[in-house]
């Protein structure tokens, strides 16, 4: 297996694992607050499907959570700068920026070559590695 497909393998990879960590704290602080509700299995699984798309190829699903993954970093940004809500609340500035941080590295890992060389792999693309599974 190539170099650049190996390192975007683990960027996919390591996005996966934050992820699967973040939504399952989330449910957690959810469900000991009481205040879990379905829409939030559906968020779940939409990401979960992105993200299989994702590793399995599909390069539209990649640009998506790239874009927003850059989105969010971008509105994390500009609450911290500029909302009231923010004013007086440092703990809540910490989390903006950790936010705007995870999700820019994210959007970054997303749209790198070495992913995009990864999914050309996957799809066994001319020119690419015949072997994406590493096996």
């Amino acid at each position: 297996m190539d170099g650049k497909v190996r390192f975007g393998r683990w960027i996919l990879v390591a996005i996966i694992v934050v992820t699967a960590l973040v939504e399952l704290a989330l449910t957690g602080l959810s469900l000991q607050a009481g205040r879990f509700r379905g829409n939030q299995i559906g968020r779940v699984l939409l990401t979960g499907w992105l993200l299989w798309r994702v590793w399995d190829g599909a390069g539209w699903a990649r640009w998506v959570l790239a874009a927003l993954s850059l989105v969010t970093a971008g509105l994390a940004g500009v609450f911290v700068v500029a909302s009231p809500i923010t004013e007086g609340r440092p703990e809540l500035v910490a989390v903006l920026i950790g936010v705007g941080v995870v999700t820019g590295a994210f959007g970054i890992g997303l749209a790198s070559p070495w992913v995009g060389a990864y999914q050309a792999a996957r799809r066994g693309s001319p020119g690419a590695d015949p072997d994406p599974a590493g096996m």
